[in-house]
């Protein structure tokens, strides 16, 4: 579990630092105190999930889902980032559904991960960030947003890289 947990764990990472530094409002938020980094981590599970997709589920009966006839024995393609995406159940970005944990980005259920592996992963992604505010207050992306890449893949969303300027500061251990 440990294994599985670390690479998206540091693609969410990744990606609310992607959106502190390309979103000016989402950036002011967080860093002016008025969002905490749970809110903000929160936002980017909704918004920019590290896990997109899963695959090797099988349907056990017949059903029927948006028209479509799925047969027992049909494999299925769990989409966690489409299904944050329905507008029906995504909460505003900021304000009265900023709160709002009930995306599907640790999965659910059976199927979701294991306890305690969410709340531990929300403990090193949110540690990350808030070290990282409080040593590199003036970190800047070094490139215009539009050239960041994207990894292709079917799996997961994470950045190439994510080239970033800031004052080196001496710290005492």
């Amino acid at each position: 579990m440990l294994s599985a947990g670390t690479l998206p764990t540091g693609h969410w990472i990744g990606n609310t630092l992607r959106l502190m530094l390309v979103d000016e409002q989402f950036a002011v938020t967080l860093q002016g105190g008025r969002g905490s980094v749970s809110h903000a981590l929160n936002q980017v599970l909704w918004e920019d999930t590290p896990s997109q997709n899963n695959i090797g589920r099988f349907a056990v009966r017949s059903c029927e889902l948006v028209s479509r006839k799925i047969r027992p024995g049909d494999m299925l393609i769990l989409g966690w980032a489409a299904a944050n995406a329905d507008p029906q159940v995504q909460p505003p970005a900021q304000g009265v559904g900023a709160g709002n944990r009930a995306h599907l980005s640790f999965g659910h259920g059976d199927h979701g991960c294991p306890y305690p592996a969410p709340e531990l992963a929300e403990v090193v992604a949110r540690t990350a960030v808030e070290v990282l505010l409080d040593r590199l207050p003036d970190i800047e992306l070094a490139v215009k947003p539009e050239e960041l890449l994207w990894l292709p893949s079917f799996w997961v969303r994470r950045l190439a890289a994510l080239p970033v300027t800031f004052t080196p500061t001496m710290t005492s251990h």
